[in-house]
């Protein structure tokens, strides 16, 4: 995987990810570097040389190359009480921001559904502000949404149908049930499409953000966001 700038190479660096080059530009200088006490190849080369090497304007002074981790599917047992799951969310600066939002928010776990975009892509590190490799990341299909929900995971759907129920009454309402200390997992869906059928019938709830001025929807950046803050927050 390709990891952009100071910030995300050193939350590598600090989780222990094996990076194989860095490649620096001359003009940066990049002391950090100094800091880490590297043990990879470093390449130090003109600026315009990388801007010709990634194949675009690049502007973060070091590159490196890394060992991508590897996305395990998820499973009963995991021992999270909050989770993101996304699922077809194929803009990768979307996932991206998504997960820095988690890691902020109080999400543990992130569960990965069909269709999303690779969270190692280098759009999606750069976006997650390097949080795509400290959160665990689980792949998980709808068969995995069930079995998880049936060991005792809560599922909430981010939808706008008739069933949903606004942020504050499903916090309310949740706060007051038998199932209020359960694992709750947030489901968020296709900016374009939202969730399928299929998949939120397998949640036990579905949440919805109220809105006023005609506005029926927001960026799933921006909509993820509020909700997690909202139903993690206390946790």
């Amino acid at each position: 995987m390709v990891l952009e700038g100071r910030i995300v190479i050193q939350k590598a660096i600090s989780l222990g990810i094996g990076i194989l080059l860095l490649v620096c530009s001359t003009e940066s200088g990049a002391p950090w570097l100094e800091e880490e006490g590297a043990g990879f190849p470093i390449l130090r080369m003109d600026h315009a040389e990388i801007c010709s090497l990634v194949g675009f304007k690049f502007h973060h002074g070091a590159v490196a190359v890394a060992r991508r981790p590897v996305i395990r599917p998820a499973e009963p047992g995991l021992g999270f009480s909050s989770y993101l799951c996304l699922w077809n969310v194929t803009d990768p600066s979307n996932v991206g921001a998504l997960l820095r939002s988690a890691a902020g928010l109080g999400v543990q776990a992130v569960l990965l559904g069909p269709g999303c975009a690779d969270p190692f892509y280098r759009k999606a590190l750069r976006a997650s502000m390097g949080n795509a490799l400290s959160l665990p990341l689980f792949s998980c299909d709808a068969e995995g949404i069930k079995v998880l929900g049936d060991s005792g995971v809560e599922f909430a759907a981010a939808t706008l149908s008739e069933r949903s129920i606004p942020l504050e009454a499903f916090i309310a309402r949740r706060r007051r049930s038998r199932r209020a200390a359960a694992p709750l997992a947030l489901v968020l869906g296709n900016e374009g499409f939202g969730l399928p059928w299929e998949v939120a019938s397998l949640c036990r709830g579905e949440v919805v953000i109220p809105m006023e001025g005609g506005t029926d929807s927001l960026n799933v950046v921006v909509a993820g966001a509020i909700l997690m803050y909202g139903l993690f927050r206390r946790r």
